[in-house]
């Protein structure tokens, strides 16, 4: 099932039912694995990021390099997370994520994607925050988010649309 078909079935269900679009997907995505499918996209889950703090100009230049809420996301795969935020670019294997949960950090007055030692921040929001813990650390690509060097990441906080959705996701596969 394609993620048009998934967002079509998604929106007839939440005018039938009055669900939020996060809650229909997700009932949408469990009642097609039910059927007897594990991958209801044919491809990776993708979950966004969420914009909703972020001022007009600074989203107008994420979405320049390639983010923004139209790019801006995290998908999940059956070996490996990839988040895209502008021009940070970070692939964790799926057997490195230890630990994924909803993150209690203070983030206010933080947007943007920032890091203090392997410990990145990628946001755009302070609500929707979700804690990724990585062992062993992966590196990110080279891009002006790392001045274009590879960076150690063993930590990523990023503030998702659909948190809860991610973190179910995530939890399904993490052995």
């Amino acid at each position: 099932m394609a993620h048009d078909k998934i967002k079509a079935a998604a929106r007839r269900r939440m005018a039938t039912t009055g669900e939020s679009y996060a809650a229909a997907r997700r009932e949408v995505i469990r009642e097609f694995r039910a059927a007897g499918s594990s991958d209801p996209a044919g491809g990776p889950e993708r979950f966004a990021i969420s914009y909703q703090d972020m001022g007009p100009i600074s989203t107008w230049s994420d979405t320049l390099l390639g983010g923004g809420p139209a790019g801006g996301r995290i998908e999940v795969d059956t070996d490996e997370l990839r988040l895209r935020m502008a021009d940070f670019k970070v692939d964790v294997p799926r057997a490195s994520v230890r630990r994924v949960a909803r993150s209690s950090r203070n983030t206010r007055g933080t947007i943007g994607v920032h890091a203090k030692g392997g410990s990145w921040l990628a946001n755009g929001s302070a609500d929707g925050l979700v804690e990724i813990e990585i062992d062993p650390p992966g590196h990110t690509e080279r891009s002006l988010s790392t001045l274009l060097r590879r960076a150690k990441v063993t930590e990523l906080t990023v503030s998702l649309v659909d948190p809860d959705g991610f973190i179910a996701a995530v939890s399904r596969t993490v052995v």
